[in-house]
Protein backbone atom coordinates (compact mmCIF):
# COMPACT_ATOMS: atom_id res chain seq x y z
CA UNK A 1 0.00 0.00 0.00
CA UNK A 2 2.44 2.74 1.00
CA UNK A 3 2.10 6.47 0.96
CA UNK A 4 -1.11 8.57 0.26
CA UNK A 5 -1.96 8.91 -3.04
CA UNK A 6 -4.15 11.65 -4.31
CA UNK A 7 -4.49 10.02 -7.93
CA UNK A 8 -6.27 6.92 -5.40
CA UNK A 9 -9.94 5.82 -6.43
CA UNK A 10 -12.80 7.87 -4.82
CA UNK A 11 -13.00 7.01 -1.37
CA UNK A 12 -16.78 6.68 -1.47
CA UNK A 13 -16.92 5.35 -4.98
CA UNK A 14 -15.14 2.59 -3.60
CA UNK A 15 -17.19 1.94 -0.42
CA UNK A 16 -20.28 2.18 -2.27
CA UNK A 17 -18.79 -0.89 -4.60
CA UNK A 18 -17.98 -3.21 -1.38
CA UNK A 19 -21.27 -2.04 -0.06
CA UNK A 20 -22.33 -5.48 -0.06
CA UNK A 21 -19.43 -7.52 1.14
CA UNK A 22 -19.19 -5.66 4.51
CA UNK A 23 -20.84 -7.01 8.07
CA UNK A 24 -23.50 -5.27 9.68
CA UNK A 25 -21.31 -3.24 11.86
CA UNK A 26 -19.64 -2.12 9.07
CA UNK A 27 -22.68 -1.00 6.73
CA UNK A 28 -23.63 1.50 9.99
CA UNK A 29 -20.11 2.72 9.82
CA UNK A 30 -20.70 2.83 5.80
CA UNK A 31 -23.95 4.38 6.42
CA UNK A 32 -22.58 6.91 8.85
CA UNK A 33 -19.73 8.16 6.49
CA UNK A 34 -21.99 8.31 3.36
CA UNK A 35 -24.02 10.58 5.29
CA UNK A 36 -21.48 12.87 6.97
CA UNK A 37 -18.97 13.36 3.89
CA UNK A 38 -17.79 16.31 4.84
CA UNK A 39 -17.00 16.27 8.11
CA UNK A 40 -14.92 12.75 7.86
CA UNK A 41 -11.95 14.21 7.56
CA UNK A 42 -12.14 15.75 10.72
CA UNK A 43 -13.46 13.26 13.26
CA UNK A 44 -11.21 11.00 15.41
CA UNK A 45 -11.89 7.41 15.01
CA UNK A 46 -13.06 7.57 19.08
CA UNK A 47 -15.41 9.88 17.69
CA UNK A 48 -16.65 7.86 14.64
CA UNK A 49 -16.65 4.84 16.22
CA UNK A 50 -18.85 6.45 19.37
CA UNK A 51 -21.77 7.28 16.55
CA UNK A 52 -21.60 4.42 15.37
CA UNK A 53 -21.86 2.30 18.42
CA UNK A 54 -18.68 0.27 17.38
CA UNK A 55 -15.48 -0.12 18.36
CA UNK A 56 -12.26 1.15 17.01
CA UNK A 57 -10.96 -2.01 16.37
CA UNK A 58 -13.49 -2.49 13.82
CA UNK A 59 -12.87 0.80 12.28
CA UNK A 60 -9.81 -0.32 11.78
CA UNK A 61 -10.10 -3.25 9.86
CA UNK A 62 -12.85 -1.36 8.08
CA UNK A 63 -10.52 1.39 6.74
CA UNK A 64 -8.42 -1.94 5.86
CA UNK A 65 -10.94 -2.95 3.42
CA UNK A 66 -11.30 0.29 2.14
CA UNK A 67 -7.22 -0.44 1.50
CA UNK A 68 -6.22 2.42 3.41
CA UNK A 69 -3.32 1.50 5.84
CA UNK A 70 -4.91 3.36 8.41
CA UNK A 71 -7.42 5.59 9.88
CA UNK A 72 -5.58 8.74 9.23
CA UNK A 73 -5.08 7.69 5.37
CA UNK A 74 -8.86 6.99 5.42
CA UNK A 75 -9.60 10.76 6.02
CA UNK A 76 -7.22 11.81 3.64
CA UNK A 77 -8.71 9.84 1.06
CA UNK A 78 -11.85 11.37 2.35
CA UNK A 79 -10.96 14.46 2.28
CA UNK A 80 -9.20 14.42 -1.09
CA UNK A 81 -12.98 12.50 -2.50
CA UNK A 82 -15.09 15.25 -1.03
CA UNK A 83 -12.82 18.28 -3.16
CA UNK A 84 -12.86 16.09 -6.10
CA UNK A 85 -16.88 15.69 -5.65
CA UNK A 86 -17.03 19.31 -5.20
CA UNK A 87 -15.14 20.37 -8.15
CA UNK A 88 -17.34 18.30 -10.15
CA UNK A 89 -20.51 20.03 -9.26
CA UNK A 90 -19.36 23.41 -8.66
CA UNK A 91 -17.22 24.08 -12.12
CA UNK A 92 -16.03 27.60 -12.08
CA UNK A 93 -15.75 28.63 -16.06
CA UNK A 94 -15.39 26.52 -18.90
CA UNK A 95 -11.98 25.79 -18.83
CA UNK A 96 -10.90 25.40 -14.82
CA UNK A 97 -12.99 24.50 -11.42
CA UNK A 98 -11.88 27.39 -8.83
CA UNK A 99 -9.74 25.20 -6.71
CA UNK A 100 -8.13 23.93 -9.90
CA UNK A 101 -4.52 23.54 -10.75
CA UNK A 102 -2.35 26.25 -11.81
CA UNK A 103 -0.22 25.38 -13.71
CA UNK A 104 3.41 26.36 -14.11
CA UNK A 105 3.30 27.07 -17.49
CA UNK A 106 0.55 29.10 -17.24
CA UNK A 107 0.50 33.01 -18.13
CA UNK A 108 0.52 35.62 -15.18
CA UNK A 109 -2.78 36.43 -16.13
CA UNK A 110 -4.29 32.70 -16.36
CA UNK A 111 -2.58 32.77 -12.61
CA UNK A 112 -4.20 35.81 -11.77
CA UNK A 113 -8.01 34.61 -13.52
CA UNK A 114 -7.68 31.22 -11.60
CA UNK A 115 -6.51 33.03 -8.33
CA UNK A 116 -9.83 35.33 -8.80
CA UNK A 117 -12.33 32.20 -9.84
CA UNK A 118 -11.22 31.07 -5.93
CA UNK A 119 -11.52 33.86 -4.30
CA UNK A 120 -15.09 34.39 -6.00
CA UNK A 121 -16.03 31.19 -6.18
CA UNK A 122 -15.17 31.23 -2.12
CA UNK A 123 -17.91 34.12 -1.42
CA UNK A 124 -20.20 32.66 -3.35
CA UNK A 125 -20.26 29.59 -1.42
CA UNK A 126 -20.15 31.37 1.61
CA UNK A 127 -22.98 33.07 0.48
CA UNK A 128 -25.55 30.56 -0.09
CA UNK A 129 -24.52 29.25 3.19
CA UNK A 130 -25.28 32.16 5.41
CA UNK A 131 -28.18 31.85 8.12
CA UNK A 132 -29.93 34.96 8.41
CA UNK A 133 -31.55 33.47 11.60
CA UNK A 134 -27.81 32.29 13.08
CA UNK A 135 -26.33 35.55 11.78
CA UNK A 136 -28.95 37.62 13.98
CA UNK A 137 -28.52 35.01 16.81
CA UNK A 138 -24.89 35.79 16.58
CA UNK A 139 -25.30 39.55 16.53
CA UNK A 140 -27.82 39.56 19.76
CA UNK A 141 -25.17 37.52 21.54
CA UNK A 142 -22.31 39.56 20.69
CA UNK A 143 -24.72 42.89 21.78
CA UNK A 144 -25.98 41.35 25.26
CA UNK A 145 -22.00 40.28 25.86
CA UNK A 146 -19.76 42.21 28.14
CA UNK A 147 -16.60 40.99 26.90
CA UNK A 148 -16.04 38.81 23.20
CA UNK A 149 -12.90 37.21 23.19
CA UNK A 150 -11.59 36.42 19.16
CA UNK A 151 -9.86 32.95 19.40
CA UNK A 152 -8.43 30.92 16.69
CA UNK A 153 -4.95 28.71 16.50
CA UNK A 154 -2.43 28.89 13.40
CA UNK A 155 -4.04 30.82 10.29
CA UNK A 156 -7.50 31.08 11.94
CA UNK A 157 -6.02 33.30 14.77
CA UNK A 158 -4.91 35.80 11.87
CA UNK A 159 -8.80 36.16 11.24
CA UNK A 160 -9.47 35.72 14.67
CA UNK A 161 -7.37 39.13 15.15
CA UNK A 162 -9.03 40.48 11.92
CA UNK A 163 -12.45 40.16 13.77
CA UNK A 164 -10.91 42.16 16.82
CA UNK A 165 -9.35 44.51 15.15
CA UNK A 166 -12.66 45.18 13.28
CA UNK A 167 -14.90 45.58 16.21
CA UNK A 168 -12.16 47.73 18.37
CA UNK A 169 -13.12 50.59 16.01
CA UNK A 170 -16.92 50.45 17.41
CA UNK A 171 -16.29 48.80 20.41
CA UNK A 172 -14.06 48.00 23.53
CA UNK A 173 -15.48 44.57 24.60
CA UNK A 174 -13.61 42.71 21.61
CA UNK A 175 -10.45 40.78 23.00
CA UNK A 176 -7.89 38.38 20.73
CA UNK A 177 -5.82 36.13 22.72
CA UNK A 178 -3.49 34.14 20.14
CA UNK A 179 -1.65 31.66 22.94
CA UNK A 180 -3.73 28.60 23.47
CA UNK A 181 -2.79 28.46 26.97
CA UNK A 182 -4.06 31.70 27.97
CA UNK A 183 -7.29 31.04 25.49
CA UNK A 184 -8.04 28.02 28.03
CA UNK A 185 -7.63 30.51 31.10
CA UNK A 186 -9.23 33.19 30.16
CA UNK A 187 -12.08 31.38 29.10
CA UNK A 188 -12.19 29.43 32.66
CA UNK A 189 -12.92 32.54 34.07
CA UNK A 190 -15.88 34.11 31.52
CA UNK A 191 -19.48 34.26 32.74
CA UNK A 192 -23.17 33.92 31.31
CA UNK A 193 -22.33 37.15 29.78
CA UNK A 194 -19.44 36.93 27.97
CA UNK A 195 -18.79 35.42 24.46
CA UNK A 196 -16.33 33.17 22.55
CA UNK A 197 -15.90 34.02 18.70
CA UNK A 198 -14.14 30.90 18.16
CA UNK A 199 -12.29 29.89 14.15
CA UNK A 200 -11.92 26.78 13.44
CA UNK A 201 -12.12 25.77 9.27
CA UNK A 202 -12.10 22.07 10.53
CA UNK A 203 -14.58 22.28 13.69
CA UNK A 204 -12.54 19.96 14.91
CA UNK A 205 -9.01 21.62 16.24
CA UNK A 206 -7.89 19.65 19.53
CA UNK A 207 -7.85 23.44 21.68
CA UNK A 208 -11.34 23.88 20.33
CA UNK A 209 -12.76 20.53 21.66
CA UNK A 210 -10.62 21.27 25.24
CA UNK A 211 -11.87 25.10 25.27
CA UNK A 212 -15.61 24.10 24.71
CA UNK A 213 -16.00 22.00 28.14
CA UNK A 214 -15.02 25.09 29.73
CA UNK A 215 -17.85 27.45 28.18
CA UNK A 216 -20.47 24.86 29.51
CA UNK A 217 -19.29 25.59 32.76
CA UNK A 218 -19.13 28.73 33.34
CA UNK A 219 -22.43 29.47 30.19
CA UNK A 220 -20.28 31.48 28.66
CA UNK A 221 -21.92 31.37 24.89
CA UNK A 222 -19.44 29.79 21.78
CA UNK A 223 -20.23 31.52 18.18
CA UNK A 224 -18.16 29.15 15.81
CA UNK A 225 -17.58 30.03 12.19
CA UNK A 226 -16.80 26.60 10.66
CA UNK A 227 -16.74 24.51 7.34
CA UNK A 228 -18.39 21.52 8.99
CA UNK A 229 -21.93 21.94 10.60
CA UNK A 230 -21.69 18.33 12.17
CA UNK A 231 -17.88 18.54 13.42
CA UNK A 232 -17.40 18.28 16.93
CA UNK A 233 -16.57 21.53 18.15
CA UNK A 234 -19.98 22.87 16.40
CA UNK A 235 -22.27 20.44 18.58
CA UNK A 236 -21.09 22.48 21.98
CA UNK A 237 -21.33 25.93 19.77
CA UNK A 238 -24.60 28.47 20.91
CA UNK A 239 -24.77 29.38 17.06
CA UNK A 240 -22.57 27.94 14.20
CA UNK A 241 -21.83 29.85 10.94
CA UNK A 242 -20.49 28.12 7.98
CA UNK A 243 -17.91 29.52 5.58
CA UNK A 244 -18.07 27.47 2.23
CA UNK A 245 -14.66 27.98 0.87
CA UNK A 246 -13.30 24.29 0.39
CA UNK A 247 -10.03 23.50 1.05
CA UNK A 248 -7.84 20.44 -1.09
CA UNK A 249 -5.37 18.09 0.99
CA UNK A 250 -2.67 20.59 -0.08
CA UNK A 251 -4.06 23.79 0.30
CA UNK A 252 -4.40 24.14 3.89
CA UNK A 253 -4.37 27.86 5.05
CA UNK A 254 -5.90 28.66 1.93
CA UNK A 255 -6.40 32.31 0.81
CA UNK A 256 -9.64 31.27 -0.34
CA UNK A 257 -10.96 30.40 3.29
CA UNK A 258 -9.11 33.56 4.68
CA UNK A 259 -11.42 35.61 2.19
CA UNK A 260 -15.14 33.67 2.97
CA UNK A 261 -13.84 34.31 6.67
CA UNK A 262 -13.58 37.65 6.64
CA UNK A 263 -17.31 37.98 4.37
CA UNK A 264 -18.65 36.38 7.62
CA UNK A 265 -16.97 38.98 9.95
CA UNK A 266 -18.15 42.14 7.57
CA UNK A 267 -21.61 40.30 7.82
CA UNK A 268 -21.47 40.23 11.69
CA UNK A 269 -19.73 43.86 12.26
CA UNK A 270 -22.45 45.59 9.58
CA UNK A 271 -25.58 43.98 11.73
CA UNK A 272 -23.99 44.68 14.53
CA UNK A 273 -23.30 48.44 13.34
CA UNK A 274 -26.71 48.90 12.25
CA UNK A 275 -27.93 47.14 15.20
CA UNK A 276 -26.45 50.12 17.54
CA UNK A 277 -26.42 52.90 14.55
CA UNK A 278 -25.75 55.97 17.37
CA UNK A 279 -23.29 54.38 19.69
CA UNK A 280 -21.60 53.36 16.83
CA UNK A 281 -20.92 55.87 14.19
CA UNK A 282 -20.11 57.76 17.43
CA UNK A 283 -17.19 55.40 17.86
CA UNK A 284 -16.13 54.85 14.96
CA UNK A 285 -15.85 59.09 14.50
CA UNK A 286 -13.44 58.94 17.99
CA UNK A 287 -11.81 56.52 16.41
CA UNK A 288 -10.95 57.92 13.18
CA UNK A 289 -10.10 60.92 14.89
CA UNK A 290 -6.91 59.46 16.82
CA UNK A 291 -5.36 57.04 13.96
CA UNK A 292 -5.68 60.09 10.77
CA UNK A 293 -2.57 61.67 12.40
CA UNK A 294 -0.83 58.98 12.30
CA UNK A 295 -1.54 58.36 8.39
CA UNK A 296 0.01 61.41 7.11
Amino acid sequence: MGAFRLNKQDIFDKLLENYNQLTKQEMQIADYILTHKMSIPYITISELAMACGVGTATITRFTQKMDCESFKEFKLSALHSTYIQDARANPVGEDTYGYGDISRTDSVLEKSQKLCNIGIHALTKTLEEIDPSQVTRAVELLRRAETVFCYGQGNSSIIAMEAWGCFSSITKKFQWISNAHMQAATAALLGENDVILYFSYSGSARELIELKELPQKTRAKIILVTRFPESSGAEGADVVLICGANESPKQQGSVAVKIAQLLIIDILYNEYYFQEPEISEANKNKSLASTIPLLY
